[in-house]
């Protein structure tokens, strides 16, 4: 019997690996010629990770009066003290929060609680591609509209809803989006949850990167949508990955105190709770509030002068061949190579994997099946020549290398295809 027949139909569609798994090179065989430079993780830089911070904290709860509490069972929302520390941290009340294992929990917890099976959700083109999966394995019909540099393109989306079409809800990632970096202004995220609560859909505000704001915090959005006791329209959704380390696994999700009920509900017959170990852990770590604040400040600094270094690199490298916006926060720069530079090449492909350059092509962020596909955010243009670059894990002199061999990797393509001109081109010339 083949197994694979015993799955449901929901598990046999599921690809592994999603988008960002990438081989050390699946070109032509040849090896990369020097040491790997890594633009495509999402991860944190190694440096700047409090472990020493963590082991005295673990150290204080294993061998404390709750120690026995730090490993047993948790409350399903997460523990009370972790709750109080998000809210404080978040500007809302601890009944608003609930404690999740990551913000990707955190996405799949607020598809659950909203979206029936043929409900159509929204979502910015080009989009965090996990959010696009968990979407659609909750049954979700997918349309998407475009970004631009204050965010999802509002305008849009309000001539769309005038027009009669209807959404249950609109995913986003407001602050530093991933992957373009672009930002959603106070006026934008007003304008969007009126939006959402004159037509009567939620908001799933995905927001991992903004406490890495390099010169001036985001805007919030509005208060009222982030307290209340019911009737939540915004579904805001945070973690601790991108600033302690993604190996806690602790986010949460910020909604209405009675959707937070229903989602806490839900959650029991999911995993229950979070890592208890891991929620006391970092309960303890945020008991030093200047501490916390002092980490977030050296991981801006950090960023921002990584982040800087990689957009001078690239801006003087390709002297106004290139569009890129110099990153204001978080962890990932938006870039479009020369028009004649084609990811979508296996030529391309091999020749940047060949100097050793890992990065996530634009067309993975593209929404799927989706009529709009993703363009520049300052313009309108196909992405096949789109890069995400991750300015967060390499050391900044890699970020800096990893731009010579890429200057060096587009000269050589473009070497390549004047002396490789295509058969039509060369009869073309003929005549």
């Amino acid at each position: 019997m083949n197994a694979r027949i015993l799955l449901s139909r929901r598990f046999a569609t599921v690809s592994g690996g999603g988008v960002f798994a990438q081989k050390e090179h699946d070109g032509d065989g040849s090896a990369p010629q020097r040491p790997v430079i890594d633009y495509s993780a999402g991860v944190p830089d190694p440096t700047v990770l409090p472990y020493q911070k963590a082991l005295q904290a673990g150290e204080r709860v294993l061998t404390g009066p709750g120690a026995f509490a730090s490993l047993n069972y948790s409350d399903f929302a997460g523990i009370h003290r972790l709750r109080e520390h998000i809210a404080d941290l978040r500007h809302v009340r601890p009944e608003n929060v609930v404690v999740t294992n990551g913000a990707m929990q955190g996405i799949f917890l607020s598809a659950q609680a909203l979206i029936d099976p043929g409900d159509v959700v929204l979502l910015e083109n080009p989009v965090f591609p996990e959010a696009e999966r968990i979407f659609r394995l909750a049954g979700a019909r997918i349309e998407s509209i475009p970004l631009t540099a204050k965010g999802p393109d509002l305008d849009e989306l309000e001539r769309r809803l005038e027009q009669g079409s209807r959404y249950k809800a609109f995913y986003t990632v407001p602050d530093f989006q991933n992957p373009t970096g672009s930002v959603s202004d106070a006026a934008s995220k007003n304008r969007l949850l009126a939006l959402a609560h004159h037509y009567g859909f939620a908001v799933i505000a995905d927001n991992p990167y903004r406490d890495l704001w390099f010169q001036r915090p985001p805007e919030e959005f509005p208060q009222q949508y982030r307290s209340a006791d019911r009737g939540g329209q915004l579904f805001e959704i945070g973690s601790f990955s991108k600033t302690l380390g993604p190996g806690w696994r602790v986010g949460w999700i910020i909604s209405g105190s009675e959707e937070i009920q229903a989602i806490t509900s839900f959650r029991r017959s999911i995993d229950g709770h979070p890592s208890t170990i891991a929620q006391y852990v970092i309960s303890e770590l945020l008991e030093d509030h200047a501490w916390y604040a002092s980490l977030l400040d050296r991981e801006r600094g950090l960023y921002a002068d990584k982040a800087g270094a990689l957009y001078a690199a690239i801006a003087s490298a390709f002297d106004g061949e290139v569009e890129l916006d110099e990153p204001q926060g978080g962890y990932f720069l938006w870039t479009h190579l020369p028009d004649d530079i084609d990811l979508d090449d296996s030529r391309v492909r091999d020749e940047l994997e060949f100097r050793g350059l890992r990065y996530v092509p634009g067309n993975a962020f593209a929404v799927k099946d989706s009529q709009a596909r993703p363009g520049r955010i300052s313009g309108a243009s196909s992405p096949s020549n789109a890069l995400r670059l991750s300015f967060a894990h390499a050391p900044r002199e890699e970020l800096v290398e990893g731009v010579g061999r890429l200057q060096e990797a587009v000269q050589s393509i473009r070497t390549q295809h004047h002396t490789h001109i295509p058969v039509s081109e060369e009869i073309r010339d003929s005549e």
